[in-house]
């Protein structure tokens, strides 16, 4: 059976035979069927073939054919074919990516949760980085609070596999999703863009590009989302799961003489919604708090422990909806974010070499209400008051020399925030406050180099010097007395700052080969590191905070690029194997009531992805995506502290199997045309957490999504009526067990949804 193969070495190796052989069975092909002359194929490449996508991976602007690195690329219209709202979406079509728009425990529907190739991070706190990437016209974001963000002005979304740090900035151990938003155009013009759909959507997006002389244009977006949430409490018919949104950019690009280039983007975001759309899947009776609520602050009507299931004093399965997308928390639901920001991009050409600098600096408060217990008994419930900015300025030099065999980027890149989580937790047994205060910086050094030392075969290194410096200064204190022998006050950790620094270089290579100009293969070797940090949370109290080290991971990759049948297809492919040591594993030890960051030893990771995309004939356009991860941990620490973790455990977020298909079919009429779609996503079985709960374990499933687009003859008017989860499949995105306090959620998508918009473009 297929979801049975396992690659081990023996399917590295086959593997990468087949990626060696990949070019001459292309070039038998070629040699067979003879090519037709170029001014003829290009045309008709124009005209009816894959779209050729602009990457800008290596920093400079190149076809993503002619990009050694495991990439999948998104234009707008791609985008907007797949009915993509936000960046999570992409998901859905991206081999071995995982993108979910809320974290486990956060209560927060713009706390993003992202992992490429089973490397990731799932914890939202501010002490702890993300291990993949987010980059917005070049700027990197943070924080995991407020990285959910609308796609409804962008040129394209790049997702890069593997590490990037040579030129990716912090972090990028596991991968880069590198967002690049539409330019201000030469000529006034723009669209609106209207969606009205299920649960009352109303979704609208409007965009003007306003030239204000031959030296200066502007672009100007603004968005909004509105819909009613699919989870519906009990208690007070509040909706839980909603969207309102507005979001506004403005774009100003300015030639301030001959050489140099300004652009200044000031971009902000509104979000007033309630708690995220998680359900209670299970409820733990021997747990500490459940026990110690029914026996003690419930009494005699609970007893035995769980108590009865018609008695609403009692924690027990009653409050397991026995219905779907229903909830019965009382606790407040909100989830509030304001997000700003500023980036000023000035780039200057002198004779062969340019200059360019980016500076931007962010700004977000969030606040998010979440009742973990989904029930009207207080068992567990959190409040978190999040705030951060951040102020990053990056130099870069870019040329070409030797005849331009060589193209060169050296640079420096400066980070620098602060913030914190005033992370409230409130329960039957005792309320107190956990959290605290960052104040982190970063500072790195680069240089990468890319020779061709022929015309067909080209060489590239590179290396990142990066040192990070991380404070914590934890503010955890009792709120509220009650059954533990703790008075109002007690710290549960010292107050005071904890400070540490790490060092690292991160060293990249890779040797291309171009067999044909639309044939190239590749094999790549590239190191990343992700810096340590300090536990967020702590209950029972603690006399020092506990920090964990830096992760790493070497990866060795092999894969191929190719463009066949004069343009009509597209076929890229890529094997990979990951020596991934120093893990950093979350998870809640035994008697603990908060998540804990440790370094749980060393794991395998190998796969592959292999993507497709044709349009044989004009009208029809075919996608088709594979992505496969066999993962394994070769040691584990002894002593961890958390529970349920060993050599048998597999990595969280890491499905062994993610495909993806679609197919599109343009029917031409006298008044326009009309394209039908079909899109199809599957995932494999995907842990939750690293203890591989099965309450936070999903199984297999697949999505199915369609369209009808209709298209004016003068290709003014569009009108797109979609369907989403077409089958009503019930699945969650992400799941939590905490078996110490004694209740497992999980946030499932979204039901099937239809939608009708109304696009006007001039």
């Amino acid at each position: 059976m297929l979801h049975q193969f396992k690659p081990g070495v023996r399917g590295i190796l086959l593997g990468a035979l087949a990626c060696a052989a990949f070019p001459t069975i292309a070039l038998a092909q070629a040699s067979a069927d003879p090519a037709p002359p170029a001014d003829a194929a290009d045309a008709n490449a124009a005209q009816a073939g894959v779209e050729d996508i602009t990457v800008t991976a290596r920093r400079r602007e190149e076809s993503l054919q002619d990009t050694p690195v495991s990439i999948t690329a998104f234009s707008a219209a791609a985008l907007d074919r797949a009915q993509v709202n936000t960046v999570s979406d992409i998901s859905r079509f991206t081999p071995n990516l995982v993108l979910n728009q809320s974290a486990a425990i956060s209560g927060n529907s713009s706390a993003t949760t992202i992992f490429i190739r089973g490397i990731g991070q799932y914890d939202f706190s501010p002490t702890t980085e993300p291990a993949v990437g987010l980059y917005v016209d070049g700027v990197y974001v943070a924080r995991s609070v407020g990285s959910l963000l609308d796609v409804a002005d962008v040129e394209r979304v790049e997702v890069l596999r593997g590490p990037q740090g040579t030129l990716f900035g912090r972090n990028t151990i596991g991968g880069a999703v590198n967002i690049v938003s539409k330019r201000p155009g030469d000529e006034f013009g723009g669209y609106v863009d209207m969606r009205v759909g299920s649960y009352d959507r109303i979704d609208a997006k409007v965009a003007l590009d306003i030239p204000l002389s031959d030296r200066v244009k502007t672009r100007l977006s603004l968005a909004t989302r509105n819909r009613d949430g699919y989870v519906r409490r009990i208690f007070d018919g509040v909706r839980n799961g909603d969207e309102d949104s507005w979001s506004g950019r403005f774009d100003i690009l300015a030639d301030v003489t001959d050489s140099l280039t300004a652009r200044l983007i000031v971009d902000g975001t509104r979000r007033r919604e309630n708690m995220a759309g998680n359900e209670l899947t299970a409820v733990f009776p021997a747990s500490g708090f459940v026990t110690a609520h029914n026996m003690q602050v419930a009494g005699p009507q609970c007893a035995p422990n769980p108590g009865p299931l018609t008695n609403p004093n009692c924690y027990n399965a009653q409050w397991i909806s026995d219905r779907e997308y229903r909830d019965f928390g009382t606790f407040e639901s909100r989830s509030d974010l304001d997000l700003w920001g500023v980036n000023l991009t000035l780039e200057q050409q002198a004779g062969a070499v340019s200059f360019k600098s980016v500076t931007a600096y962010r700004d977000l408060d969030s606040i998010s209400f979440r009742d973990g217990d989904h029930s009207p008994v207080r068992i567990f419930e959190t409040v978190d008051d999040f705030d951060q900015w951040q102020f990053s300025q990056e130099l870069q030099a870019l040329g070409k020399a030797f005849d331009d065999r060589l193209n060169w980027v050296v640079g420096a890149y400066y980070f620098k925030e602060k913030g914190g989580d005033a992370n409230d937790v409130l329960t039957s047994r005792i309320e107190f406050r956990s959290g605290g205060r960052i104040d982190n910086e970063s500072i790195a050094g680069f240089a990468q180099g890319t020779f061709d030392i022929t015309d067909r075969l080209s060489a590239t290194a590179g290396l990142r010097y990066t040192h990070d410096r991380k404070r914590f200064t934890p503010d955890q204190f009792v709120t509220k007395s009650g059954l533990l022998p703790f008075p109002v006050g007690f710290r549960l950790a010292p107050h005071q700052q904890y400070s540490s620094s790490y060092d690292d270089f991160n060293p990249m290579a890779d040797l291309s080969y171009k067999w044909t100009p639309e044939i190239m293969t590749y094999l790549r070797f590239a190191e990343g590191f992700k810096s340590g940090g300090y536990s967020f949370r702590f209950f029972p109290p603690v006399q020092t905070v506990p920090a964990y080290d830096p992760e790493y991971a070497r990866v060795y990759e092999a894969g191929f690029k190719s463009t066949l049948l004069g343009g009509l297809a597209r076929v890229n492919g890529a094997i990979f194997r990951t020596d991934y040591s120093n893990l950093q594993v979350s998870g809640i030890p035994q008697g603990s009531v908060g998540q804990v960051t440790v370094n749980g030893g060393k794991a395998r990771i190998q796969g592959g992805e292999l993507e497709m995309e044709a349009r044989p004939v004009p009208p029809l356009r075919m996608q088709f995506g594979l992505g496969y991860l066999d993962t394994e941990y070769r040691s584990v620490t002894p002593g961890l502290g958390i529970t349920d973790i060993s050599l048998d455990s597999k990595l969280p977020y890491a499905p062994a199997w993610s495909l993806s298909g679609s197919a599109s079919y343009e029917i031409a009429t006298g008044i326009g045309s009309f394209t039908p779609q079909i899109d199809w996503s599957y995932r494999s079985k995907t842990y939750g957490n690293a203890a591989n709960n099965p309450e936070a374990t999903q199984s297999k499933y697949h999505v199915v999504n369609g369209s009808l687009t209709f298209l004016d003859q003068s290709e003014v008017w569009e009108v797109a009526l979609g369907v989403t989860n077409i089958f009503d499949k019930r699945y969650f995105t992400t799941g939590y067990a905490n078996r110490s306090v004694g209740y497992a959620e999980a946030l499932f998508a979204r039901p099937r949804e239809w939608s009708l918009r109304v696009k006007r473009t001039f």
